[in-house]
């Protein structure tokens, strides 16, 4: 397909952004997708570039850019995962706190699984950590105690089975 020369200019911004966007930080492709889509600040003073494009050549260029920063290794939703899992880890939240972001990002289900997997053992030490500090090493001193453990826990991201391990089980 041959583009205009404002259709040209419109993906070399675009192109431009991806990159701008990228070396700041990592970028689900989801994300990045939407990111792209909506015009920047400086592109929504400039109607003629937005005029150029309409709706479903803009979201087929876009898909096609992004399958570009794929093969060219610029984007990938792995290293979104793992950057992911580091600040969540440092947040200290747990396994469907996790998922959840995951699930936002539209991230493959696969890759998901897999990291979950691969993290299966370090649960417990986060929930036990981030117990451990907003609470101290000592048990619960009763139940209203333990409950409110627990609801902490719970809103962190952590299981109910890691969470009930981590109050009672010490």
């Amino acid at each position: 397909m041959e583009l205009t020369s404002a259709q040209q200019d419109w993906l070399k911004a675009r192109r431009e952004r991806a990159f701008r966007l990228l070396a700041a930080r990592e970028h689900s492709r989801s994300e990045l997708r939407n990111k792209l889509l909506k015009p920047s600040r400086t592109e929504q003073a400039l109607t003629d570039n937005e005029a150029a494009v309409d709706s479903e050549l803009a979201q087929a260029l876009i898909d096609s850019l992004l399958e570009q920063l794929i093969t060219d290794g610029l984007q990938s939703d792995a290293r979104f995962m793992d950057s992911l899992v580091r600040q969540y880890l440092s947040k200290g939240k747990g396994p469907v706190a996790l998922q959840q972001a995951c699930r936002m990002q539209q991230l493959d289900t696969e890759l998901v699984q897999q990291q979950l997997q691969r993290l299966e053992t370090l649960w417990p030490k986060q929930v036990q950590r981030v117990r451990e500090k907003r609470f101290g090493n000592e048990p619960p001193a009763d139940s209203r105690e333990a409950a409110r453990m627990q609801r902490f826990l719970a809103q962190r991201g952590f299981t109910p089975e890691l969470i009930r391990k981590a109050v009672f089980q010490r």
